[in-house]
């Protein structure tokens, strides 16, 4: 009799177990559409933006894994909003959110128990309506190019097979455009970015030179190309051609902040604060996150103080940020008794 009710006891846990594993499994297959296997490794999660209407434009959200400050993976997110990555978190892996060509955010990973982790993540959408408007120098009146009715009309569906997730469709139609106006520099501009998207790095470079060959001032194509160089480690590269960018827009956040990441990832640490601060100083809000790499930089730096200071700037500014409780320790164990 208490074998028998051990027994079904212990089926009952490995039926439970069961459930659960397969509804984990199951909640991954069901947002990605894909038929993942049972106990592959994933890093994945949902992007959304607070304010954003239904009626609103369809924003352009890609996410980068980076460990070791080396991009591992970088992908758009699906039409529901979902990003996967089927790799195991590391602690202090970093997840990187781009929004409309834009870096936006950033969360450091802590690995668990589990396999998989789920990281969610949530953006102001009027914040980032105002970013774009005023600081990423991506739409500014003095980079529009005329364009003739016929390739006006192949550029406007290009923009929304991007949007709808389609890059193999944008890519064909950005080069039927640029065959008929090869001077385009905006179209260029898109073609690499997505070619970079789809990890075809020489495509990606061929296209953004060109469209830096055209247009030399070109923010969005000297910053895609200096995010580029950094993704393959040619920090000298990305050095330089995020100084350009910066010297067409010195107003740009994005552009500021893309040179002080990079002089970051260069250990030129003294050079990178001055652009990180004035991206701040651009964006406090939307460019908030790098309040954490400041602080990283300083405590590496041992100064704890300054550390803390910039810690409790981004919690004034970032209250239900997923790191918190660790962020609050910190400030605690290292401010003056």
């Amino acid at each position: 009799m208490h074998r028998s009710l051990a027994l079904i006891f212990l089926f009952s846990i490995l039926l439970l177990s069961a459930v659960n594993l397969r509804a984990q499994v199951d909640e991954l297959s069901e947002v990605t559409g894909l038929p993942i296997p049972l106990g592959t490794s994933a890093i994945y999660g949902q992007v959304t933006f607070r304010g954003r209407k239904s009626t609103d434009r369809e924003p352009v959200v890609f996410v980068t894994l980076m460990m070791g400050g080396t991009q591992i993976d970088r992908r758009q997110t699906l039409k529901n909003g979902y990003y996967f990555f089927l790799t195991k978190a590391q602690d202090s892996a970093t997840l990187l959110f781009e929004v409309d060509g834009a870096e936006v955010g950033r969360v450091i990973l802590s690995a668990g128990i589990s396999n998989r982790l789920r990281q969610d993540v949530t953006f102001d959408w009027k914040a980032l309506e105002r970013e774009n408007r005023t600081t990423t120098g991506v739409i500014s009146a003095k980079y529009n190019y005329p364009r003739a009715a016929k390739t006006e009309k192949i550029f406007e569906k290009a923009m929304a097979a991007v949007k709808d997730d389609k890059n193999d469709d944008a890519i064909k139609l950005f080069e039927e455009l640029l065959a008929a106006d090869p001077k385009d520099f905006f179209a260029w501009t898109m073609l690499g970015t997505i070619q970079f998207a789809e990890k075809n790095n020489a495509k990606a470079e061929e296209a953004l030179k060109k469209a830096i060959a055209l247009k030399p001032d070109f923010p969005l194509a000297l910053i895609n190309l200096g995010k580029l160089e950094m993704s393959r480690g040619d920090l000298a590269a990305a050095v330089n051609v995020l100084t350009t960018a910066v010297e067409s827009e010195p107003d740009s956040a994005e552009a500021n902040h893309m040179l002080g990441e990079a002089l970051l990832q260069a250990k030129k640490g003294s050079l990178a604060v001055g652009f990180l601060n004035k991206a701040l100083e651009l964006a406090p809000i939307e460019k908030a996150e790098i309040h954490l790499r400041l602080a990283a930089l300083y405590n590496g730096a041992g100064l704890k103080d300054r550390a803390v200071a910039e810690y409790k700037m981004f919690l004034k500014k970032v209250k239900d940020h997923p790191e918190k409780k660790r962020i609050e320790k910190y400030i605690k164990e290292n401010s003056p008794k």
